[in-house]
């Protein structure tokens, strides 16, 4: 009896020590991996699986927040000039800032307008997003973490300084907000040449 207690212990311990998600306190600088399994940097080489993405936010619980990819998925234009979707219109730094709802506004607007080459790049199918101007800024201010981490699994390194990346957050029927150096929100300008249709990056994000 006592040798079959022994043995489900052991193989209960070796079942924990093969998954690399143990602690489910996440961190900033973690890894996204096949199968929604996260593990940290030190533990990657060894891990068996392969990166999808790296932590940069976590919430409250330890054990929810985004990722970003691990490379930027192309540059292209938001969407249409002067043609406005159902989301909200955004027009002050500050309540654009606390947009943090990139998931539903992609999905708002792949069922509106499928041809929007910002979202329709960002593989939504398999859970990917074009962020929200909130969820960006977060992200910059986490950037050294986050680029030390793309540095180890291959990744493209995020470069604010003098790139632009579009976010989900629509401004008018014109522009939308986009970040861009030091942390600064920017929108375009109501005029054809520097609008929706500009080419941007786009970087998508996944909520884990």
């Amino acid at each position: 009896m006592r040798k079959n207690v022994m043995k489900l212990l052991m193989t209960a311990l070796m079942i924990v020590v093969a998954v690399p998600f143990v602690n489910a306190q996440v961190k900033v600088g973690d890894i996204l991996c096949e199968g929604d399994t996260i593990v940290s940097p030190s533990n990657y080489d060894s891990c068996g699986y392969a990166a999808l993405g790296v932590v940069f936010y976590v919430d409250n619980s330890g054990e929810h927040g985004w990722a970003v990819s691990l490379d930027n998925v192309g540059i292209c234009s938001w969407g249409k000039y002067d043609e406005d979707s159902s989301l909200d219109n955004v027009a002050s730094n500050l309540k654009a800032s606390s947009d943090t709802a990139g998931f539903a506004n992609t999905k708002t607007i792949l069922e509106e307008n499928p041809d929007y080459p910002a979202f329709t790049i960002v593989d939504f199918e398999n859970g990917w997003y074009l962020p929200a101007i909130g969820q960006m800024k977060k992200l910059f201010f986490r950037l050294d973490d986050v680029n030390e981490t793309l540095k180890k699994v291959g990744g493209t390194l995020i470069n604010f300084d003098g790139y632009t990346y579009w976010s989900s957050t629509e401004r008018s029927p014109y522009d939308a907000w986009y970040m861009c150096s030091i942390g600064i929100i920017g929108c375009t300008s109501n005029s054809v040449d520097d609008c929706k249709t500009s080419p941007r990056y786009i970087r998508s994000v996944r909520t884990f």
